[in-house]
């Protein structure tokens, strides 16, 4: 909780006091500006060929074939001042309905959601603060993200506080969960964040270069210690360097605090990336490292394995998605060389190949074989993802991802080593989003 005050603290001490929340007579001058409404939607539908998607395939599975889809409808509303924006949205397995008899599907007794619903409001010409559901992402998504590639998305409950000044920018953003409107202080979901809060800062040098901090507090709630809050905190730098023909990418991220066990967290991530564009191919390698926990040297009361919080996970460590979490390697961390290529056809067309060499960043126990330890090399993935574009809000995408799992990565999905199949997906995607109302 101390974390909590602090950041509140500070909120305090930038944005409520008189200098900031009481307009100057310019301010007061400025009338409201006519407001502009937008109502915008999106259809998107996702059929699935599914044998090694999250889990290795063996002779005794059958492919799946599974179609998903998400419907969204957005309400906008905005002026100088103050602006909002509402989103309901459907997100569905094909089929998932529950209301049905022998004579029929009659839908769902639960599908609609609020995928947003947020207000902005101006506080002075550099100030404002947008509060309610939303999505949030901070840089490249390594951290935190708004993970649109899943059916649902990802959108956050809390209030974020803006400043942004000329090339300058800061981010503070605190929020607290419930499960219900407890009248005493109640129990949450282990797995769930229970608080997070961060600090972000972004200087863009010129129209190529940008540099940015992020401090990220990170609450969960251990079960029955409902007045307990474990904090882990993780802070580092992220740099960005792109010409148009140069890209160059570097990010570290350093971990601390305590596990919702309470055990110290020591624990750090490593990106590096550089691509270059030559005509209408980029070309492109860098490494991904999350430490993690030795099992044959580090000490058992400090958690060194890395833990990316709530960052996106498909696109960059296998689009298969073998690694989700820290337990995904078994508290080993992740060494992840990669090899990106791009080939944009035409304005309407482009392909992207992504190869990724899976390893884990320490030694593993094998528990059956006292004494010894896996062989660090997981395996390797290769994703390939065809983009269409056939008009500005409408594209078509299909996808094709295979991976060639080792004996490790086969004892860390839970399958006898030497007897799971080639893991293959195949998906096709048609997206629809159009403007339908704007006041423009």
């Amino acid at each position: 909780m101390q974390k909590i005050k602090l950041i509140i603290i500070l909120v305090s001490v930038l944005f409520f006091n008189n200098s900031i929340i009481a307009q100057d007579d310019k301010d007061k001058e400025k009338k409201e500006k006519t407001p502009e409404f937008t109502v915008d939607a999106e259809l998107r539908t996702r059929g699935n060929v599914i044998n090694g998607y999250k889990k290795l395939p063996t002779d005794a599975n059958y492919a799946s074939y599974v179609i998903e889809q998400r419907t969204r409808l957005g309400f906008g509303y905005k002026t100088n001042i103050l602006e909002m924006k509402i989103t309901f949205q459907d997100a569905r397995i094909w089929g998932d309905g529950n209301l049905n008899t022998a004579t029929g599907a009659f839908g769902d007794s639960a599908t609609i959601d609020l995928k947003e619903g947020w207000a902005a409001l101006r506080l002075r010409d550099n100030f404002k603060l947008k509060i309610g559901r939303q999505e949030l992402q901070l840089d490249d998504g390594r951290l935190v993200a708004k993970r649109n590639w899943c059916n649902p998305g990802l959108s956050y409950d809390a209030a974020v506080f803006k400043y942004k000044k000329n090339s300058f920018v800061m981010d503070v953003a605190l929020s607290y969960n419930n499960s219900l409107l407890n009248l005493f202080a109640g129990e949450y979901d282990p797995i769930k964040m229970k608080s997070l809060n961060y600090i972000y800062l972004k200087k863009k040098f010129n129209k190529d270069l940008s540099v940015s901090l992020s401090s990220i507090f990170s609450g969960y709630q251990p079960t029955g210690a409902p007045n307990v809050l474990q904090f882990k905190t993780t802070v580092g730098p992220y740099l960005k360097y792109n010409n148009k023909k140069l890209f160059i990418k570097g990010e570290f991220y350093y971990q601390l605090g305590k596990t919702i066990e309470s055990v110290d967290v020591s624990a750090y991530f490593l990106n590096a990336e550089a691509g270059y564009q030559i005509n209408k191919v980029y070309i492109g390698a860098g490494i991904d490292y999350m430490s993690g926990q030795d099992s044959n040297t580090d000490r058992a009361d400090k958690f060194q394995a890395f833990d990316i919080l709530y960052g996106a996970r498909f696109k960059y460590y296998g689009n298969l998605n073998y690694v989700v979490t820290p337990a995904s390697t078994k508290y080993g961390g992740l060494m992840n060389p990669f090899v990106k290529l791009g080939a944009k056809f035409n304005k309407k067309n482009n392909l992207t190949v992504f190869f990724q060499m899976l390893q884990s960043a320490k030694d593993v126990a094998d528990p059956v074989n006292a004494g010894e330890f896996y062989d660090k090399n997981l395996g390797s993935e290769l994703d390939l993802i065809y983009t269409h574009k056939i008009r500005k809000d409408i594209n078509i995408k299909a996808g094709y991802h295979f991976a060639f799992p080792t004996e490790t990565m086969e004892a860390f999905k839970g399958v006898q080593p030497g007897t799971s199949e080639t893991p293959q997906w195949f998906w096709l995607m048609f997206t629809f989003i159009p403007t339908l109302f704007s006041s423009k």
